[in-house]
């Protein structure tokens, strides 16, 4: 009895102290689900699950050994075959059923539920059946929490802990191939962007007698200072574009606004100046501040 409840206590701290490392890395880090170690968060999220597919594991292999010896408790009869097709069946059977109900407390104890700690929300998570208010599993349960916690327990009581173990791993390689996809999808993206930007954009602006240079020096002028690109861009389509550089002017913090803008478009006929935010228009915000600053 002494060497079961030693196992019963150690499992319980395994337990206690992989879940709290769990939540402490998602409340205290919200934002490193998307840094450059996904696959690490995951594992430390998803660890309570294989840490109780393992304890669960071992009391099995405790119960069956004491089980087959003979003159043990709880079985003091012993089994004279344990090799016997007819028996090792029957063992699986049980084993299953048994780690299933321990998977079922187990997971009810540090509400370790694995799709919860996916982000994935369960049929009918919004139907709520009780709130006991003790925290844990029991507080706003719903019919959701109940498949979840079932689905738990079955994954973990039938599979043991190779399954958990392959279901972990094929959820990290699954998210490190889509974070890569993603990236190289993006650098993708990133060069199609600047062939835009140098093929299209920066030739139609030059048509207009604008430099691309003089463009970014204003727009980042005007963002240091907290004057509203867009602001300008509408006033330059109004054709306000001198009263709002004589008033940038007429004030010391932003006069080197006014001073980028006049230089910008300095030489530039009135007409092509109208044009300047319709280039710019083809661009969207992120390209925008991407290439010009701003």
């Amino acid at each position: 009895m002494r060497k079961w409840a030693l196992i019963v206590l150690g499992m319980l701290l395994l337990l206690a102290v992989t879940t709290g490392v769990a939540w402490a890395q998602d409340g205290d880090q919200p934002g490193q689900a998307e840094s450059s170690q996904p696959g690490n968060v995951l594992w430390v999220t998803l660890a309570p699950l294989l840490a109780i597919a393992t304890g669960i594991e071992r009391v099995l292999e405790v119960f069956w050994d004491r089980w087959e010896q003979v003159g043990a408790w709880p079985n003091r009869r012993g089994v004279d075959d344990p090799s016997r097709p007819k028996y090792v069946s029957q063992k699986r059977l049980f084993s299953h059923l048994i780690g299933t109900g321990l998977a079922i407390v187990a997971v009810g104890l540090v509400n370790a539920r694995f799709f919860r700690l996916l982000g994935l929300d369960v049929l009918f998570s919004g139907l709520e059946l009780f709130h006991v208010g003790i925290g844990g599993i029991l507080d706003h349960f719903t019919v959701g929490t109940l498949v979840d916690w079932l689905l738990t327990a079955g994954i973990i009581g039938w599979g043991g802990t190779e399954i958990t173990h392959s279901v972990i791993e094929g959820l990290v390689k699954g998210r490190n191939l889509w974070k890569e996809m993603r990236e190289v999808q993006a650098g993708r993206m990133s060069v199609l962007d600047a062939r835009f930007f140098n093929d299209i954009v920066v030739p139609e602006l030059e048509k207009r007698g604008v430099d691309v240079g003089r463009v970014r020096q204003a727009f980042q002028t005007l963002r240091r200072i907290g004057v509203p690109v867009d602001v300008i861009l509408a006033d330059l389509t109004a054709g306000r574009i001198d009263t709002a550089i004589a008033g940038l002017e007429s004030r010391e913090e932003t006069a080197a606004a006014g001073a980028a803008l006049r230089a910008l478009l300095e030489g530039v006929p009135p007409q092509q100046a109208l044009e300047i935010p319709g280039v710019l228009g083809l661009l969207t915000r992120e390209q925008r501040v991407r290439f010009l600053g701003a």
